[in-house]
């Protein structure tokens, strides 16, 4: 056997092989040789100082020997299924040599394709980059001695988390099932509620060093070309970029107003509220490692809705609906409006309340709408510190500590106690919007709102919620306006959004088919390129240019 010379130390910019070939293997591919020493030294390599590299050697058949060799990395792998699946036929002589009769490389491949391995995915490879990015994936990597090929297996047991319930979208009614950070996992679950050969997923790999995967999934015919050719865009422009370590990291780059306080995407870790979205004519965007779901593109009144509205029957249902949208007018304007009422218009409440407050607010040091701000201000920091604290103690201290810091502060007359009920009820009604990701514009929302409130009383509160809306009017994402149905107005679909309406009466077409498509001719269908970043070692931006023509 060729004795190996060892090399010096080299510096630590030259002896980081794998960062170096892995940013590269785009530009240069290394074949495998037939020399098998060679190529388990270039693995070596490129895994160096890796104690997680497993290198089984061992020997195929024993009338026509042949040098053979197993890479994996351990805990990526499944021990039994390389124990039972690979090891043990492939060091199995007496099966060999009756099939085989000659030594031929070659030979052996098909022959262990064909009849030999039991594994349900094996892929022939011929550079070794493919090799090692399998391995990372958790497959096994088979090199055999004189032959410039090498098999993938498929031996993927890399631990994930069991399925469990929702924890941010919980329901009375409907499925129990919340999707995990493996991919495969997610996709199974959809593949299980869909039927159809119709439910495409597009697979790409983002990130120079996570190499993460991506699931692009949508239903064909239902969904709409044009979202998924721009969405393909956009992901194109972004696999260069260091690393994507969640569904979040992308959404920062595919977003169309990347600053708005509105999430122009939506996030969900329940299955079948992806497959109804995929039914509506929307995207699905899965990360590997992520367990939640990215949907797109997102309309304001569907982060509104719940999918315990359709499990329900048809009246409770529209119930439920509008008393979420009473706790949405109440988290937004609630506070604005007391300060606004109490400090400009007195006269628009009645004697007998106004007595009350006046009685309350005697000896109170500080304005009203300093009373809101400080009040709102404990409120986020206790529910902050509940998020952040275990389970069990994070609970007592929301609950036990919004009593006592409320109590306190009318004991002392910091606050009039009609304060601590505003903002009580302020609270309420921000808990009852089912999306996380659309309970953060609206907490921010009502700061601006008090302020306007304090300065212009109620001709403030209107003015604010007239630039909020215009904003929101001319806010578009993938294309589509923001507001709609109600900007652009659709009747009929105004009309489902206000009521829950019967199964016979939906699912007429896809949601997002056609729509966002009528756009004058030499107009854009995306209304704007995405702004490049200006920060190091990011141009993914920069590099988006080529917008849609209707």
């Amino acid at each position: 056997m060729k004795k190996i010379q060892l090399e010096k130390a080299k510096p630590i910019t030259e002896a980081i092989v794998p960062a170096e070939i892995s940013a590269s293997q785009c530009a240069s591919q290394t074949p495998i040789t037939t020399c098998l020493e060679e190529n388990i030294t270039w693995v070596e390599q490129y895994f160096v100082r890796c104690s997680d590299l497993i290198v089984r050697r061992f020997c195929i058949g024993e009338a026509y020997p042949c040098a053979a060799v197993l890479l994996y990395l351990d805990g990526m792998t499944d021990s039994a299924v390389v124990h039972d699946n690979i090891l043990s036929p492939l060091m199995c002589p007496v099966c060999i040599d009756a099939a085989m009769g000659q030594k031929v490389s070659q030979d052996y491949f098909s022959f262990m394709k064909t009849q030999l391995l039991p594994a349900g995915e094996i892929t022939s490879v011929n550079v070794m980059e493919d090799g090692v990015q399998a391995m990372m994936n958790g497959d096994v990597f088979l090199l055999l001695d004189g032959s410039a090929t090498g098999l993938t297996i498929d031996a993927k047991g890399f631990p994930h988390r069991d399925m469990g319930e929702p924890r941010n979208e919980k329901t009375l009614r409907g499925p129990q099932e919340a999707f995990v950070e493996a991919m495969r996992v997610n996709t199974a679950m959809l593949r299980r509620r869909l039927h159809t050969s119709q439910l495409k997923l597009e697979q790409l790999t983002l990130g120079t060093y996570t190499q993460t995967q991506v699931s692009i999934v949508y239903l064909e015919h239902l969904a709409n070309d044009n979202i998924i050719a721009e969405l393909r865009r956009r992901l194109n422009n972004i696999k260069q970029v260091d690393s994507i370590l969640n569904a979040s990291c992308i959404e920062q780059y595919i977003e169309d107003r990347p600053f708005s306080i509105f999430p122009q995407v939506q996030y969900t870790e329940r299955p079948d509220k992806t497959a109804a979205a995929l039914l509506e004519g929307r995207v699905a965007l899965i990360v590997d490692g992520s367990p939640d779901v990215m949907l797109l593109p997102v309309l304001f009144t569907q982060l509104l809705q719940s999918p315990e509205d359709y499990y329900n029957r048809i009246i409770p249902g529209t119930f439920i609906r509008w008393i979420r949208y009473i706790g949405l007018f109440i988290a937004t304007t609630l506070p604005s409006l007391y300060v606004a009422v109490t400090s400009f218009h007195p006269e628009l409440i009645p004697l007998n309340l106004l007595l009350s407050i006046a009685a309350a607010r005697e000896g109170v040091p500080f304005p009203a709408v300093a009373e809101a701000l400080i009040m709102e201000l404990a409120f986020e920091l206790l529910r902050e510190a509940s998020i952040r604290m275990p389970g069990a103690i994070g609970n007592t201290i929301g609950i036990v500590g919004a009593l006592v810091i409320g109590d306190a502060a009318v004991s002392a007359r910091l606050v009039a106690p009609q304060m601590v009920i505003v903002v009580a009820i302020t609270a309420i009604g921000s808990f009852a919007i089912p999306s996380v990701e659309a309970s953060y514009p609206i907490r921010l929302i009502r700061f601006p709102l008090m302020i306007l409130a304090a300065t212009l009383g109620l001709y403030g509160v209107m003015l604010g919620w007239l630039v909020i809306l215009m904003y929101l009017v001319q806010l578009r994402t993938f294309g589509f306006p923001y507001l709609a149905p109600l900007a652009p107005l659709k009747n009929h679909e105004l009309m489902a959004l206000a009521v829950r309406m019967p199964r016979w009466c939906m699912m007429v077409e896809p949601l997002f088919h056609k729509r966002g498509g009528n756009v004058p001719s030499g107009c854009s269908f995306f209304h704007r390129a995405i702004q490049p970043l200006k920060q190091k070692g990011d141009e993914s931006r920069g590099q988006q240019q080529n917008n849609f023509k209707s």
